[in-house]
């Protein structure tokens, strides 16, 4: 099956979260494919030549393959089922961002209607609450930076730059909480993790979690 028939149409409904990459980009990539075993909510990988699609993350390919001096980019893409309420297709999408940063995004279908053409399920309001649930369980496992919910938007969008990416503005040490906290969000939840800093006042509903994180609601499914 291509690419473009495993998740079609949109809006698409992004959970997304951000990693510092402290070791060699392989053995990162095996760690968190590893850990989405210890997730509650059952992952299941539909690739079966995973190891092919690790070994070319860490291979990279050039941003522009005429120019010899292009950037590499390291990006993979695996095709789940991820059981919420419901059976649902999704997308890991992985991308190195920065020298020490790697975005983690899930990709679902984000409609309130179901597209029975494509197999794919919308998205009922009462259900939202799974994804927040989803978010907090990746949290407990993966104990990211942030992380976030949004309607086609990923958590690059925190960090309050237009650039592309890979990019030095994309570090690690970069994300601040005094962007995202300040200025208008399109995201609907957050989670932020106060080991990095604490954060004196939030303006908007929150709920502290284990292992340091907050959970901060900054938009509603219902807008």
């Amino acid at each position: 099956m291509e690419w473009s028939q495993w998740l079609q149409g949109g809006p698409f409904l992004e959970v997304s979260f951000l990693l510092e990459l402290k070791e060699e980009k392989t053995k990162t990539i095996q760690d968190i494919i590893n850990k989405l075993s210890k997730v509650t909510n059952k992952v299941e990988i539909v690739d079966e030549n995973v190891d092919d699609i690790i070994d070319f993350f860490d291979r990279g390919y050039p941003y522009d393959e005429e120019d010899p001096q292009s950037i590499h980019l390291h990006s993979l893409r695996l095709r789940l089922y991820v059981y919420l309420s419901r059976k649902r297709k999704a997308t890991l999408q992985m991308e190195m961002v920065s020298p020490n940063a790697l975005m983690v995004d899930f990709w679902f279908y984000g409609d309130e209607f179901d597209a029975p053409e494509w197999d794919q399920i919308g998205i009922k309001k009462e259900e939202f609450t799974g994804f927040i649930s989803f978010l907090k369980e990746l949290y407990s496992v993966y104990e990211f930076k942030i992380g976030g919910i949004a309607i086609e938007e990923d958590v690059l969008e925190l960090f309050g730059f237009d650039e592309t990416y890979p990019n030095e503005c994309y570090r690690y040490e970069n994300l601040s909480p005094d962007y995202f906290l300040k200025e208008p969000s399109p995201f609907l939840n957050i989670i932020w993790s106060e080991k990095h800093k604490k954060l004196s006042h939030i303006p908007y509903n929150y709920k502290r979690l284990d292992k340091e994180g907050i959970l901060i609601e900054t938009g509603s499914f219902n807008d």
